[in-house]
């Protein structure tokens, strides 16, 4: 077994390195969590009821329908058609927002074109808010007026829309951020552990020299294999058992309390294999230490920018999300998700899930493709 002593050797040698991006994501990961702890809901909302000032110039049946109807949104008050006081009122923040109901509201606002005139400050964020309002009460009261009710029935039926609620349920009510925030970075301490040290202890094994010596010896190409998967293999389950341990350790009440947290394990061991992999790929192409950081800098954090690991899925434009599916780094995000946000899992979940840890596993396989083509062709080469 001198081939898988020889890694492990190498092993002892990067601790120091281990050690760092481990302290690293230890002090991200309290961060998160005590971040996290703030984000609790109490799970209620209300809408928010600004003051309003109305200017009422039709002073008709539609006109007082409106008020009444911003009434159940809104604290109105009815002002004098004065410009200038409304705009004092503005300034000062009596009201936020104000509104004028201009003459012949019915026949030029609900059957015909014209807008409500409103007073806002610049660039207010209201002005979006109330006018949403305003555009739905006109919209409703055309379409009951087109539909044949007369103009007493469209106004009350009108009136009625505004304590119309939706009523929601929620599949799920787990708000396990804590859980998210940390697990979500652990793709980084993969790719940055695995591909930094597994690289460079891989590159020195694919020196020249150091191969002659091994042909020379008494072990076999297929026993020098077998060594290097399995030493390779004994790192990758090391290097699980610590990333998950910090994990566990960083917000270890939130974890246990989800239902899912082994299928958070399942989904952390395809990771690791794709990051195991990476490393594979990173010692068997480069041929300095330089080389090895670098490959493994623009992996790591290619891999994690694009795969919506340091930036949330729901945050990625179209062409980047596209992009980043081609990465494991999205699928893990995709399935941590998943699995940290639903008490229960659908048929369509479960679905979703595996698929995201077999593209992860086949991502894994297509590396060390890859490498073993490139690395029996460059064999060849020498050996010509």
């Amino acid at each position: 077994m001198k081939v898988y002593k020889g890694y492990l050797m190498a092993l002892r040698a990067n601790v120091s390195t281990i050690i760092l991006y481990c302290s690293i994501f230890l002090l991200v990961a309290v961060s998160m969590v005590h971040l996290s702890s703030g984000e609790k809901s109490s799970g209620s909302y209300s809408q928010q009821r600004l003051s309003i000032g109305v200017v009422d110039r039709d002073n008709s049946l539609w006109s007082k329908t409106l008020v009444d109807y911003l009434e159940q949104y809104h604290d109105v008050m009815i002002m004098e058609d004065d410009m200038d006081a409304l705009a004092e009122s503005v300034y000062r923040s009596d009201i936020v927002y104000a509104v004028m109901i201009p003459e012949n509201f019915q026949e030029t606002c609900i059957l015909g074109e014209e807008t409500i005139e409103t007073l806002t400050e610049s660039g207010s964020q209201w002005e979006y808010y109330v006018n949403g309002r305003i555009d739905s009460f006109v919209n409703t009261a055309k379409v009951l007026l087109a539909g044949g009710y007369s103009s007493e029935e469209a106004a009350q039926h009108t009136l009625e829309t505004a304590v119309i609620q939706a009523q929601v349920r929620l599949e799920s009510s787990r708000e396990d951020a804590a859980v998210y925030n940390v697990f979500r970075f652990m793709p980084y301490l993969y790719f940055s552990i695995l591909c930094f040290v597994l690289g460079l202890i891989q590159k020195e094994y694919q020196n020249i020299d150091i191969r002659r010596r091994l042909l020379a010896s008494s072990l076999t190409l297929k026993s020098q294999n077998l060594q290097s998967l399995l030493a390779f293999f004994t790192i990758g389950i090391l290097s699980w058992i610590l990333c998950e341990g910090i994990g566990v350790l960083t917000c270890a009440s939130e974890f246990w309390d989800n239902p899912n947290r082994w299928l958070i394990f399942l989904n952390g061991f395809t990771i690791m294999l794709a990051a195991l992999a990476a490393s594979y790929f990173v010692g068997s192409m480069a041929k300095t230490a330089s080389a090895v950081n670098g490959m493994a800098n623009v992996l790591s954090l290619g891999f994690c920018f694009l795969g919506g690991i340091f930036v949330p899925l729901e945050l990625l434009t179209g062409v980047i999300k596209d992009i980043g599916q081609f990465f494991p780094t999205y699928w893990y995000a995709q399935n941590i998700s998943i699995l940290s946000f639903n008490d229960t899992l659908t048929d369509s979940l479960k679905t979703t899930l595996f698929q995201g840890m077999l593209i992860q596993v086949l991502f894994a396989f297509a590396c060390v493709s890859v490498a073993l083509a490139i690395g029996k062709a460059r064999r060849q080469e020498e050996a010509n």
